[in-house]
């Protein structure tokens, strides 16, 4: 018996990084900070969610 590892094809890549898009939109337009903060934690937040993404990504692919 085979064991199933999950498959990321190339067209489901780009969907984790729309929807951590999504949410830092949400996020930053119902914050009231201001206008440096809540840039700066956008770019905080966009980094270690890319960076996040990318590692869990990683780890899904299998060992070939």
């Amino acid at each position: 018996m085979r064991k199933f590892t999950p498959q990321l094809t190339k067209s489901w890549q780009a969907l984790p990084y729309t929807l951590l898009g999504t949410v830092l939109f949400a996020w930053v337009s119902s914050t009231h900070y201001d206008r440096y903060l809540s840039v700066y934690l956008v770019l905080l937040a966009a980094q270690l969610g890319t960076v996040g993404i990318y590692l869990l990504m990683r780890l899904m692919k299998s060992k070939k």
